[in-house]
């Protein structure tokens, strides 16, 4: 797939007035946050997705459900409708697109080569939480409130200029996640904005 087609593909995501997580601080550490968020079960985030190389940013919505291991992230353009679909486990993902469907059975590398550049899947369920992945090495700086300004890991700078409180239990008890990360890698570059974090059903 080119490049530029496969940009197309991923990004159409941004647009429309979109509701954002209330500020504030949940009095936790760091440690203490990331225990609260892993005893959620299954959890959901919403919001929208610019992917900016060194000659093209394309933009668009996305939506990553997470239940235990298991993920799925569906893409869609600013109308709505379908143009990626990312389901399964790390050890083996399904992935549709443009009305095709395909099994990947070495997922990091196999979605990379299908979307152009290399996307860390197996990292994202942590870094999408703030925090860094415990397989791997990472160097990580302090933000204020006990969050995460930012990590080094995998050949990959994640910034998270911005977080935001969610409810995480029916108690209305809320944790600070992140409400705006920017992932850097090369001349590849990820902006997401999260509107909307929840605890979730499970998925099917």
């Amino acid at each position: 797939m080119k490049r530029h087609a496969a940009l197309a593909l991923l990004a159409a995501v941004m647009l429309g007035g979109c509701a954002s997580l209330p500020t504030g601080t949940d009095g936790l550490s760091l440690a203490q946050r990331r225990e609260s968020l892993e005893s959620v079960r299954s959890w959901e985030m919403r919001g929208r997705l610019v992917v900016e190389t060194a000659d093209r940013a394309v933009q668009g919505r996305f939506n990553w459900r997470q239940d235990d291991d298991a993920l799925e992230l569906v893409v869609r353009n600013p109308l709505g409708a379908g143009i990626l679909r990312v389901t399964g486990r790390p050890a083996a993902l399904s992935v549709t697109a443009r009305g095709e469907t395909r099994l990947l059975t070495d997922p990091e590398t196999e979605l990379s080569e299908l979307i152009g550049w290399w996307l860390p899947v197996a990292s994202l369920p942590d870094w999408l939480l703030g925090f860094p992945d415990r397989s791997f090495d990472a160097t990580t700086k302090s933000g204020v409130d006990g969050t995460l300004a930012a990590l080094e890991q995998r050949l990959w700078h994640v910034a998270y200029p911005t977080y935001g409180l969610a409810p995480i239990a029916a108690t209305g008890e809320q944790v600070l996640v992140p409400s705006r990360i920017d992932l850097t890698n090369g001349d590849l570059t990820l902006k997401l904005t999260i509107d909307d974090w929840q605890a979730a059903t499970g998925l099917p």
